[in-house]
Protein backbone atom coordinates (compact mmCIF):
# COMPACT_ATOMS: atom_id res chain seq x y z
CA UNK A 1 0.00 0.00 0.00
CA UNK A 2 1.78 3.37 -0.82
CA UNK A 3 1.79 6.16 1.55
CA UNK A 4 3.09 9.79 1.69
CA UNK A 5 5.17 10.65 5.67
CA UNK A 6 6.35 14.15 6.36
CA UNK A 7 8.47 14.58 9.18
CA UNK A 8 9.40 18.25 10.29
CA UNK A 9 12.94 19.25 10.24
CA UNK A 10 13.55 21.06 14.12
CA UNK A 11 16.75 23.68 14.38
CA UNK A 12 -2.85 19.65 -5.62
CA UNK A 13 -1.71 20.28 -9.05
CA UNK A 14 -3.00 23.02 -11.42
CA UNK A 15 -4.85 25.47 -9.51
CA UNK A 16 -4.67 26.87 -5.94
CA UNK A 17 -5.57 24.38 -2.98
CA UNK A 18 -7.67 26.11 -0.13
CA UNK A 19 -7.26 25.66 3.24
CA UNK A 20 -9.83 26.62 6.14
CA UNK A 21 -6.81 27.83 8.44
CA UNK A 22 -9.47 28.94 11.02
CA UNK A 23 -11.50 26.19 11.83
CA UNK A 24 -12.11 25.68 15.54
CA UNK A 25 -13.25 23.30 17.72
CA UNK A 26 -14.01 23.71 21.51
CA UNK A 27 -14.52 20.59 23.60
CA UNK A 28 -16.46 22.02 27.21
CA UNK A 29 -18.00 20.71 30.46
CA UNK A 30 -21.97 21.00 29.91
CA UNK A 31 -24.97 19.19 29.90
CA UNK A 32 -27.79 17.64 28.03
CA UNK A 33 -30.53 19.34 26.92
CA UNK A 34 -33.87 17.47 27.08
CA UNK A 35 -34.86 16.72 23.09
CA UNK A 36 -31.97 18.80 22.07
CA UNK A 37 -28.74 17.75 22.59
CA UNK A 38 -27.24 15.22 24.72
CA UNK A 39 -23.63 15.56 26.05
CA UNK A 40 -20.95 13.86 23.80
CA UNK A 41 -22.52 14.49 20.23
CA UNK A 42 -19.94 17.11 17.98
CA UNK A 43 -21.90 19.75 16.30
CA UNK A 44 -20.66 21.95 13.93
CA UNK A 45 -22.29 25.55 14.04
CA UNK A 46 -21.43 28.83 11.99
CA UNK A 47 -23.02 31.68 14.58
CA UNK A 48 -24.27 32.31 18.03
CA UNK A 49 -27.74 31.48 17.05
CA UNK A 50 -26.48 28.37 16.06
CA UNK A 51 -26.64 26.86 19.35
CA UNK A 52 -30.82 27.75 19.51
CA UNK A 53 -31.52 24.66 17.32
CA UNK A 54 -29.98 22.99 19.82
CA UNK A 55 -31.48 24.03 23.03
CA UNK A 56 -28.13 25.09 24.40
CA UNK A 57 -28.30 28.77 25.94
CA UNK A 58 -27.43 30.82 28.77
CA UNK A 59 -29.72 28.98 31.07
CA UNK A 60 -29.28 26.10 30.73
CA UNK A 61 -25.22 25.77 30.16
CA UNK A 62 -23.97 29.15 31.32
CA UNK A 63 -20.43 27.57 31.28
CA UNK A 64 -19.66 27.09 27.09
CA UNK A 65 -22.58 29.33 26.32
CA UNK A 66 -19.99 32.32 27.13
CA UNK A 67 -17.11 30.58 25.48
CA UNK A 68 -19.17 30.24 21.81
CA UNK A 69 -20.52 33.69 22.91
CA UNK A 70 -16.82 35.38 23.25
CA UNK A 71 -15.79 33.20 20.14
CA UNK A 72 -18.12 35.05 18.13
CA UNK A 73 -17.91 38.27 19.18
CA UNK A 74 -14.86 37.83 18.37
CA UNK A 75 -14.85 36.01 15.31
CA UNK A 76 -17.95 37.39 13.94
CA UNK A 77 -20.73 35.21 12.27
CA UNK A 78 -20.08 32.79 9.31
CA UNK A 79 -17.14 31.18 11.69
CA UNK A 80 -17.03 27.28 11.46
CA UNK A 81 -17.04 25.99 14.80
CA UNK A 82 -16.76 22.27 15.88
CA UNK A 83 -18.38 22.10 19.22
CA UNK A 84 -18.94 19.07 21.95
CA UNK A 85 -19.56 19.27 25.55
CA UNK A 86 -18.67 16.52 27.95
CA UNK A 87 -20.24 15.44 31.57
CA UNK A 88 -18.92 17.65 33.97
CA UNK A 89 -18.31 14.20 35.85
CA UNK A 90 -15.59 14.06 32.68
CA UNK A 91 -12.07 15.50 33.94
CA UNK A 92 -9.62 17.73 31.81
CA UNK A 93 -7.29 14.46 31.35
CA UNK A 94 -9.92 12.63 30.03
CA UNK A 95 -11.32 15.16 27.65
CA UNK A 96 -7.87 14.68 25.92
CA UNK A 97 -7.38 10.86 26.06
CA UNK A 98 -6.74 9.77 22.93
CA UNK A 99 -8.26 6.47 23.99
CA UNK A 100 -11.19 8.05 25.47
CA UNK A 101 -13.89 7.83 22.61
CA UNK A 102 -15.87 10.46 24.02
CA UNK A 103 -13.47 12.55 24.52
CA UNK A 104 -11.63 15.02 22.02
CA UNK A 105 -11.13 12.39 19.87
CA UNK A 106 -15.06 12.21 19.28
CA UNK A 107 -14.71 15.64 17.86
CA UNK A 108 -11.49 15.46 16.07
CA UNK A 109 -13.29 12.50 14.15
CA UNK A 110 -16.42 14.07 13.84
CA UNK A 111 -14.79 17.30 11.54
CA UNK A 112 -12.57 15.27 9.61
CA UNK A 113 -9.42 17.04 9.45
CA UNK A 114 -11.34 20.42 9.35
CA UNK A 115 -10.58 21.75 12.69
CA UNK A 116 -7.03 23.25 13.00
CA UNK A 117 -7.44 24.89 16.02
CA UNK A 118 -8.80 23.09 19.15
CA UNK A 119 -9.42 24.54 22.86
CA UNK A 120 -10.29 22.04 25.76
CA UNK A 121 -11.50 23.53 29.14
CA UNK A 122 -13.16 21.95 31.95
CA UNK A 123 -15.75 23.68 34.73
CA UNK A 124 -13.96 23.24 37.68
CA UNK A 125 -16.49 23.90 40.23
CA UNK A 126 -19.22 21.59 38.59
CA UNK A 127 -16.44 18.76 38.24
CA UNK A 128 -15.52 19.50 41.55
CA UNK A 129 -18.80 19.52 42.88
CA UNK A 130 -19.88 16.03 41.25
CA UNK A 131 -16.77 14.37 41.90
CA UNK A 132 -16.48 15.48 45.15
CA UNK A 133 -13.20 16.36 44.97
CA UNK A 134 -11.21 19.36 45.86
CA UNK A 135 -9.45 21.45 42.55
CA UNK A 136 -5.36 20.86 43.28
CA UNK A 137 -3.82 24.49 42.55
CA UNK A 138 -0.56 23.75 44.27
CA UNK A 139 1.30 25.06 41.10
CA UNK A 140 -1.05 28.05 40.66
CA UNK A 141 -4.27 26.52 37.96
CA UNK A 142 -5.72 23.48 38.30
CA UNK A 143 -3.50 20.62 38.05
CA UNK A 144 -5.67 18.43 35.18
CA UNK A 145 -4.44 21.30 33.32
CA UNK A 146 -0.42 20.38 33.17
CA UNK A 147 -1.34 16.46 33.27
CA UNK A 148 -4.11 17.29 30.02
CA UNK A 149 -1.27 19.49 28.11
CA UNK A 150 1.07 16.52 28.45
CA UNK A 151 -1.76 14.05 27.04
CA UNK A 152 -2.82 16.69 23.91
CA UNK A 153 0.68 16.60 23.31
CA UNK A 154 0.22 12.85 22.28
CA UNK A 155 -3.09 13.44 20.76
CA UNK A 156 -1.89 16.18 18.67
CA UNK A 157 1.05 13.86 17.60
CA UNK A 158 -1.43 11.26 16.92
CA UNK A 159 -3.27 13.78 14.37
CA UNK A 160 -0.38 15.12 12.98
CA UNK A 161 0.82 11.58 11.87
CA UNK A 162 -2.40 10.86 9.98
CA UNK A 163 -2.01 13.80 8.22
CA UNK A 164 -4.81 15.87 9.90
CA UNK A 165 -2.52 18.37 12.23
CA UNK A 166 -4.15 21.50 14.37
CA UNK A 167 -2.91 23.23 17.23
CA UNK A 168 -4.33 23.36 21.00
CA UNK A 169 -4.94 25.65 23.66
CA UNK A 170 -6.19 24.56 27.27
CA UNK A 171 -8.02 26.80 29.64
CA UNK A 172 -5.73 27.44 32.52
CA UNK A 173 -8.37 27.07 34.88
CA UNK A 174 -8.38 27.62 38.86
CA UNK A 175 -5.90 30.44 38.66
CA UNK A 176 -5.22 31.25 42.53
CA UNK A 177 -3.19 34.39 41.88
CA UNK A 178 0.65 33.31 42.46
CA UNK A 179 2.77 33.29 39.47
CA UNK A 180 5.48 32.15 41.48
CA UNK A 181 4.20 28.77 41.58
CA UNK A 182 3.26 28.16 38.16
CA UNK A 183 5.37 25.14 35.96
CA UNK A 184 7.52 26.91 33.94
CA UNK A 185 6.79 25.22 30.27
CA UNK A 186 9.61 26.63 28.65
CA UNK A 187 12.33 23.88 30.03
CA UNK A 188 12.48 20.23 29.58
CA UNK A 189 9.52 19.65 27.25
CA UNK A 190 9.11 19.86 23.34
CA UNK A 191 5.18 20.10 23.22
CA UNK A 192 5.10 23.08 21.14
CA UNK A 193 1.20 22.12 19.50
CA UNK A 194 -0.11 22.88 23.22
CA UNK A 195 -0.83 26.22 24.81
CA UNK A 196 -1.93 27.00 27.85
CA UNK A 197 -4.36 29.97 28.71
CA UNK A 198 -4.04 31.99 31.62
CA UNK A 199 -6.97 34.70 32.98
CA UNK A 200 -10.42 35.54 31.84
CA UNK A 201 -12.67 38.24 30.64
CA UNK A 202 -14.63 38.26 34.30
CA UNK A 203 -13.22 37.21 37.62
CA UNK A 204 -13.87 33.14 38.40
CA UNK A 205 -12.16 29.94 37.43
CA UNK A 206 -12.15 30.01 34.30
CA UNK A 207 -10.25 31.44 31.14
CA UNK A 208 -11.12 33.49 28.10
CA UNK A 209 -11.19 30.12 25.80
CA UNK A 210 -13.10 31.67 23.58
CA UNK A 211 -12.14 34.60 23.28
CA UNK A 212 -8.41 33.62 22.35
CA UNK A 213 -10.04 30.83 19.69
CA UNK A 214 -11.88 33.65 18.35
CA UNK A 215 -9.18 35.98 17.48
CA UNK A 216 -7.19 33.11 15.91
CA UNK A 217 -9.96 31.93 13.84
CA UNK A 218 -9.92 35.44 11.98
CA UNK A 219 -6.12 36.00 11.73
CA UNK A 220 -3.88 34.71 8.73
CA UNK A 221 -1.60 31.57 9.65
CA UNK A 222 1.47 33.40 10.00
CA UNK A 223 -0.33 36.26 12.24
CA UNK A 224 0.49 36.47 15.92
CA UNK A 225 -2.55 36.27 18.21
CA UNK A 226 -0.91 39.08 20.30
CA UNK A 227 -0.02 41.61 17.11
CA UNK A 228 -1.25 44.99 18.70
CA UNK A 229 -2.14 46.47 14.82
CA UNK A 230 -4.86 44.09 14.65
CA UNK A 231 -6.84 46.27 17.26
CA UNK A 232 -7.60 45.61 20.81
CA UNK A 233 -9.65 42.24 21.81
CA UNK A 234 -13.66 42.65 21.98
CA UNK A 235 -13.75 41.96 25.51
CA UNK A 236 -13.48 45.89 27.91
CA UNK A 237 -12.09 43.56 31.46
CA UNK A 238 -10.08 41.42 31.71
CA UNK A 239 -9.01 38.81 35.06
CA UNK A 240 -6.43 36.89 36.56
CA UNK A 241 -7.90 34.59 38.82
CA UNK A 242 -9.99 36.94 40.65
CA UNK A 243 -8.06 40.38 40.10
CA UNK A 244 -8.52 42.47 37.93
CA UNK A 245 -5.79 42.52 35.42
CA UNK A 246 -4.45 46.27 36.58
CA UNK A 247 -4.29 45.82 39.84
CA UNK A 248 -1.88 42.58 39.29
CA UNK A 249 -0.23 44.05 36.26
CA UNK A 250 3.14 43.08 37.34
CA UNK A 251 2.38 39.39 37.32
CA UNK A 252 2.04 39.21 33.32
CA UNK A 253 5.94 39.17 32.76
CA UNK A 254 6.39 35.91 35.05
CA UNK A 255 3.21 34.33 33.85
CA UNK A 256 3.76 35.21 29.82
CA UNK A 257 7.45 34.37 30.81
CA UNK A 258 7.01 30.74 31.85
CA UNK A 259 5.24 30.33 28.27
CA UNK A 260 1.71 31.07 29.42
CA UNK A 261 -0.31 32.81 27.16
CA UNK A 262 -2.64 35.76 29.13
CA UNK A 263 -3.80 39.41 28.63
CA UNK A 264 -1.76 42.57 28.69
CA UNK A 265 -2.11 46.10 28.21
CA UNK A 266 0.10 49.25 26.78
CA UNK A 267 0.56 52.18 28.60
CA UNK A 268 -1.61 54.88 26.17
CA UNK A 269 -2.99 52.22 24.47
CA UNK A 270 -6.76 51.60 24.32
CA UNK A 271 -7.89 47.50 25.15
CA UNK A 272 -6.97 44.48 26.54
CA UNK A 273 -4.46 42.59 24.20
CA UNK A 274 -2.45 38.62 24.17
CA UNK A 275 0.61 38.52 25.54
CA UNK A 276 1.94 36.03 22.92
CA UNK A 277 1.07 32.99 21.12
CA UNK A 278 3.69 30.69 23.33
CA UNK A 279 3.45 26.71 23.74
CA UNK A 280 4.63 24.50 26.27
CA UNK A 281 7.94 24.26 24.71
CA UNK A 282 11.57 25.48 25.05
CA UNK A 283 11.89 29.38 23.37
CA UNK A 284 14.33 28.34 20.93
CA UNK A 285 12.33 25.27 19.60
CA UNK A 286 11.64 26.03 15.51
CA UNK A 287 7.77 26.19 16.03
CA UNK A 288 7.03 27.14 19.63
CA UNK A 289 4.87 30.11 18.67
CA UNK A 290 1.58 28.90 17.61
CA UNK A 291 2.22 30.93 14.28
CA UNK A 292 5.01 29.34 13.37
CA UNK A 293 3.16 26.09 14.07
CA UNK A 294 -0.18 27.28 11.77
CA UNK A 295 2.23 27.81 9.25
CA UNK A 296 3.79 24.56 9.06
CA UNK A 297 0.92 23.11 9.13
CA UNK A 298 -0.82 24.35 6.44
CA UNK A 299 2.96 23.65 4.61
CA UNK A 300 1.89 20.38 5.52
CA UNK A 301 -1.38 20.27 4.33
CA UNK A 302 -0.37 21.67 0.56
CA UNK A 303 2.42 19.22 0.72
CA UNK A 304 0.65 16.32 1.36
CA UNK A 305 -2.24 17.28 -1.11
CA UNK A 306 0.48 17.77 -3.79
CA UNK A 307 2.33 14.71 -3.19
CA UNK A 308 -0.46 12.34 -2.87
CA UNK A 309 -1.31 12.54 -6.18
CA UNK A 310 2.04 11.06 -7.00
CA UNK A 311 1.46 7.83 -4.86
CA UNK A 312 2.78 4.84 -7.22
CA UNK A 313 2.51 6.47 -10.03
CA UNK A 314 5.12 6.17 -12.88
CA UNK A 315 8.78 7.87 -12.19
CA UNK A 316 11.32 8.16 -14.96
CA UNK A 317 14.58 6.72 -14.10
CA UNK A 318 18.33 6.39 -15.89
CA UNK A 319 19.66 3.93 -17.18
CA UNK A 320 21.76 3.49 -13.85
CA UNK A 321 18.15 3.33 -12.08
CA UNK A 322 18.34 6.87 -10.20
CA UNK A 323 15.76 9.74 -11.00
CA UNK A 324 15.51 12.29 -14.40
CA UNK A 325 16.89 14.80 -13.69
CA UNK A 326 13.97 16.68 -15.31
CA UNK A 327 11.06 15.22 -13.96
CA UNK A 328 13.08 15.78 -10.24
CA UNK A 329 12.65 19.35 -11.72
CA UNK A 330 9.11 19.51 -12.59
CA UNK A 331 7.94 18.04 -9.51
CA UNK A 332 9.72 20.47 -7.29
CA UNK A 333 8.20 23.02 -9.37
CA UNK A 334 4.73 22.23 -8.60
CA UNK A 335 5.31 22.10 -4.94
CA UNK A 336 6.49 25.66 -4.72
CA UNK A 337 4.25 26.92 -6.82
CA UNK A 338 1.48 25.14 -4.80
CA UNK A 339 2.69 26.65 -1.77
CA UNK A 340 4.03 30.20 -3.38
CA UNK A 341 0.39 30.72 -4.86
CA UNK A 342 -1.10 30.11 -1.48
CA UNK A 343 1.23 31.54 0.67
CA UNK A 344 4.28 34.00 -0.64
CA UNK A 345 2.08 35.55 -2.31
CA UNK A 346 -0.38 36.18 0.74
CA UNK A 347 2.75 36.84 3.08
CA UNK A 348 2.53 33.87 5.23
CA UNK A 349 6.33 32.97 4.60
CA UNK A 350 8.92 34.50 3.22
CA UNK A 351 10.11 31.94 0.69
CA UNK A 352 9.89 28.20 -0.46
CA UNK A 353 12.39 25.46 -1.59
CA UNK A 354 11.94 22.34 -2.88
CA UNK A 355 14.90 19.26 -3.56
CA UNK A 356 14.57 16.40 -4.98
CA UNK A 357 17.87 14.63 -5.61
CA UNK A 358 18.32 12.82 -8.79
CA UNK A 359 20.97 10.56 -7.57
CA UNK A 360 18.56 7.81 -5.41
CA UNK A 361 17.87 4.54 -6.65
CA UNK A 362 13.90 4.43 -6.65
CA UNK A 363 14.01 1.14 -8.46
CA UNK A 364 15.88 -0.25 -5.43
CA UNK A 365 13.89 1.29 -2.60
CA UNK A 366 10.23 2.79 -4.45
CA UNK A 367 10.78 5.70 -2.32
CA UNK A 368 11.03 8.73 -2.98
CA UNK A 369 13.06 11.78 -0.70
CA UNK A 370 12.05 14.98 -1.03
CA UNK A 371 13.26 17.90 0.71
CA UNK A 372 11.12 21.04 1.80
CA UNK A 373 12.34 24.11 3.43
CA UNK A 374 10.40 27.03 4.28
CA UNK A 375 11.62 30.73 5.03
CA UNK A 376 9.08 31.86 7.55
CA UNK A 377 8.28 35.82 8.12
CA UNK A 378 10.29 37.28 11.07
CA UNK A 379 8.35 39.25 14.17
CA UNK A 380 9.51 42.86 15.80
CA UNK A 381 8.63 41.24 18.93
CA UNK A 382 10.88 43.11 21.03
CA UNK A 383 11.68 46.86 19.89
CA UNK A 384 14.66 48.73 20.97
CA UNK A 385 14.37 52.43 20.51
CA UNK A 386 17.73 54.77 20.87
CA UNK A 387 15.92 58.03 21.49
CA UNK A 388 17.63 61.33 22.20
CA UNK A 389 18.37 65.44 20.59
CA UNK A 390 20.62 66.21 18.38
CA UNK A 391 22.26 69.33 17.37
CA UNK A 392 22.85 69.87 13.66
CA UNK A 393 25.44 72.69 14.17
CA UNK A 394 27.72 69.87 15.75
Amino acid sequence: MGTVNLTLANGRLGSTLQTDDGVAGMVLTGVSVAGSYDVETPILIKSLEGLAEYGIDNSNNPFAYRQVADFYTEAGAGASLYLMLARASTSLPDMVEEHNPEGATKLLSFARGKIKLLGVMSDDNAHALVTATTVDTTNSINADVYEAAQKMEILARKYFESQQPFRAVIGGTSYNGHPASLIDLTGGTNNNRTAILIGDTKSGAEAGLGLLLGRMATVPVMRKVSRVRTGALSNTAAYLGSSALDSVHNDIAEIAGKGYITFITYPNVSGYFFSGDDTCSAFTDDYHFIARGRVIDKVHTLAYATFVQEVDDEVPVNADGTLDSGFCKWLSQQIENQINNSMTVNREISSVICMIDPVQNILSTNQLNVILRIVPVGYATNIEISLGFDNPAL
